[in-house]
């Protein structure tokens, strides 16, 4: 579990610590989404807008029947997590009002149909900003009921203050993994992309393949002639000691020990 120290609120003069659940979600992923949903808004309102973020926090189930309780709740199926947008009654009424160029005035109010599908055709441009969080998207962004949705285990809201005051809440069901998950690159994949290596004392040139193919016992061919022990360094970082020396009438170095072995190589 990922935890954040925070204050209890204030009860005199001093205040507790504690520490609290903190979601996965990375700050910059939040901001990516908010920059989607601004540019989705700039084109359906026809005019700039102006917004900020809440900070991601962790949400326990008290706290997000809560958040959900007498709002509008829109779902994007995904592959690594759902997202789930809250918007409230009255904003989801502001939105609509700002869409049709009508004056933001009554905020209550049955819907129409014609309201209902806007609202829902909305959300679903603002929805397309979560394809990152979503990884892959399975499907279309739709009306849930509260009580049918999973609660979202982390969320943050996306504040506009232009052109028209409202606030859209972005659920996250499940937690995101730590890192996305890798794309697969074979050494095939790769082909004759050149990778500079270093040796301290020499200096030679691996192919990607044959840098991802680096066993004990390897041999790296040198430009140099060298003797004595030596290392072999890729982007500034030692990945290997050794024995610089010559093979087959050509100046190598033979790998003896691994000191650093990335992913996936």
């Amino acid at each position: 579990m990922i935890a954040t120290l925070a204050f209890e609120p204030s009860r005199g003069r001093v205040r507790r610590a504690r520490f609290v659940p903190r979601p996965s979600l990375p700050v910059d992923a939040a901001c990516v989404v908010a920059n989607g949903v601004r540019e989705a808004l700039r084109t359906l309102l026809g005019e700039a807008c102006a917004l900020t973020i809440g900070e991601p926090v962790a949400l326990d189930a008290a706290a997000w029947r809560s958040l959900a309780s007498d709002a509008l709740l829109f779902a994007t199926p995904g592959r690594a997590t759902d997202v789930v947008f809250v918007l409230a009654a009255r904003d989801a009424r502001r939105l609509v009002q700002a869409a049709f160029g009508e004056d933001v005035a009554a905020e209550d109010g049955s819907w129409s149909a014609l309201e209902a599908g806007a609202i829902e055709r909305i959300v679903s441009r603002c929805a397309v900003a979560c394809e990152a969080l979503c990884v892959e998207r399975r499907g279309p962004t739709s009306t849930v009921d509260a009580a049918r949705v999973p609660r979202s285990v982390a969320y943050f809201d996306v504040r506009v203050t232009a052109p028209v005051a409202l606030t859209i809440g972005v659920g996250i069901v499940r937690e995101l993994p730590e890192t996305p998950p890798p794309a697969t690159v074979t050494p095939a994949s790769l082909g004759d992309l050149g990778i500079d290596v270093r040796v301290i004392l020499g200096r030679g040139m691996l192919t990607a393949p044959r840098l991802l193919d680096l066993r004990v016992g390897s041999l790296v061919p040198l430009s140099t002639k060298v003797d004595g022990e030596g290392e072999l360094n890729l982007a500034g970082q030692r990945i290997a000691l050794g024995t610089p020396g010559v093979r087959n009438g050509h100046a190598a170095f033979e790998i003896r020990t691994q000191t650093m072995r990335g992913d996936p190589w």
